[in-house]
């Protein structure tokens, strides 16, 4: 059983692929264990494959349906009248998910394509509301993977996600929100080219590089990144090293540890140092920018510790603290809000000026708003598949304030389950997480088509 299932666990019917899918290359959709990298994905560390004359065909297929339905804050300061970020009150959506893998001796060829339409209905002050759809897929995994002698090959596109964390990754100079906490993500891969292979016992190195990662991060790609980690696994630790250096960027370090004394708890770290493309500044009163962007920003570090505790019962207690020198102080969300209210007040007066310097707020803020977080979780037993439930809540320190996100899963049958994510938001609208959304509540059903 999984120490600190962060995971929102996935249904994975097997089933007979299609031909076609061996063109697919199919998924590993790497869902890797807990604390373990990618580079440790079993076909990481298999030394030797039989003989195979044929290929060997596998995957899955789920078709979503969900309905969402959004409470805006009424009085948000940072968009005002949804005038800005247009955020859709109502949203439907059919979710397609495929998965497949075709292997054939030390050769794996791996993918995952997601076929998404959306339809919405986005509401704005003294405008008419906004009706709008679309359609599109995503290649979220595309990559092929080969075994020489103890070592692995992976070139195309693959998800490169690793540490036990999961309210945010510091270790991960990629994933920084691996999408853990999301119970309707489908978190895409970067492009890459690595290799990973035994140095002694115990140790394992790794290493690459990554081309784009424009699938999770289009307006900030950081690609053109060379990296490399080290790993040494004992029989109840794993402590491994990161370093990650993007071409005209800053350095990053980082790195995680876990630990597990016993059959029930998980103790675990994961740190990181970098310099981010930019900070956002509150500018002090008078005419002009209410705003300025500081290039580069300083460097900051994100610290990270966790603990999971499994109950007799299977189920599964996570708590986690996060500190990031990234954020805001208290004085500076002071004045970041300052300046907010007071862009939110030149509405009449000067929209322009008003506009630019919302969606700055908006646009620019840090990652994470403060310094100090605390996330804790709550899982049923994940091995049991008939009815699954999680509950957890985020909340930052400063302005107290937080979210609750609760969901469940019930099976209704072999290949059909329903579900629902119900999220509320604490703290007024000059805090972090009451500063947007209310209320949202998604309705849906999952059938598991193989």
């Amino acid at each position: 059983m999984s120490r600190a299932s962060g995971r929102w666990p996935g249904r994975r019917p097997a089933g007979v692929a299609l031909a076609l899918w061996a063109c697919l290359l199919g998924p590993s959709q790497a869902q890797v264990a807990e604390g373990t990298s990618a580079s440790e994905d079993p076909m990481d560390v298999q030394s030797e494959a039989p003989p195979e004359s044929d290929w060997r065909l596998s995957g899955s297929t789920e078709a979503w349906g969900y309905t969402t339905h959004t409470d805006l804050a009424s009085a948000s300061l940072l968009n005002p009248g949804n005038r800005l970020a247009g955020l859709p009150r109502e949203a439907n959506a059919w979710d397609l998910r495929v998965n497949a893998r075709a292997e054939q001796g030390p050769l794996a060829l791996v993918g995952a394509v997601r076929l998404l339409s959306q339809s919405r209905r986005t509401d704005r002050v003294a405008a008419p509301a906004q009706h709008d759809s679309d359609d599109g897929q995503q290649w979220g995994q595309a990559f092929a993977r080969y075994r020489a002698g103890e070592g692995v090959w992976t070139v195309g596109r693959e998800l490169l996600s690793w540490g036990p964390a999961n309210f945010r990754s510091p270790s991960n100079p990629f994933y920084f929100d691996a999408g853990r906490t999301n119970p309707l993500a489908a978190t895409p891969g970067v492009d890459l080219l690595r290799y990973s292979g035994p140095l002694a016992p115990g140790w394992r190195g790794g290493g690459g590089y990554v081309f784009s990662t424009s699938q999770i991060s289009p307006a900030t790609d950081q690609g053109h990144s060379a990296w490399l980690k080290l790993d040494q696994q004992g029989p109840a630790h794993l402590l491994s090293l990161v370093l990650s250096q993007q071409r005209g960027g800053a350095l990053f370090v980082g790195g995680f540890a876990q630990w597990t004394p016993d059959d029930a708890w998980l103790l675990y770290a994961e740190f990181g140092s970098t310099r981010q493309r930019g900070r956002l500044q509150a500018l002090g009163a008078g005419p002009g920018p209410l705003f300025r962007w500081q290039q580069p920003a300083p460097r900051s570090a994100d610290t990270l510790l966790g603990a999971s505790y499994t109950l007799e019962s299977g189920h599964v207690l996570t708590g986690e603290w996060l500190h990031s020198t990234a954020g805001y102080s208290q004085a500076g969300q002071a004045a970041y809000w300052a300046q907010a209210q007071r862009a939110s007040g030149l509405l009449a007066q000067n929209p322009a000026l008003a506009d630019a310097s919302l969606g700055q707020a908006l646009g620019q803020a840090p990652r994470l708003l403060g310094r100090d977080y605390a996330w804790v979780g709550l899982q049923s037993n994940p091995q049991q598949t008939g009815f699954y439930w999680r509950l957890e809540y985020s909340s930052q320190w400063a302005d107290r304030s937080g979210q609750v996100l609760l969901y469940a899963e019930k099976s209704l049958g072999t290949r059909l389950s329903a579900f629902a994510v119900l999220g509320h938001s604490v703290g007024g609208v000059q805090t972090e997480f009451g500063s947007l959304v209310r209320d949202r509540l998604t309705l849906g059903l999952k059938w598991f088509v193989l």
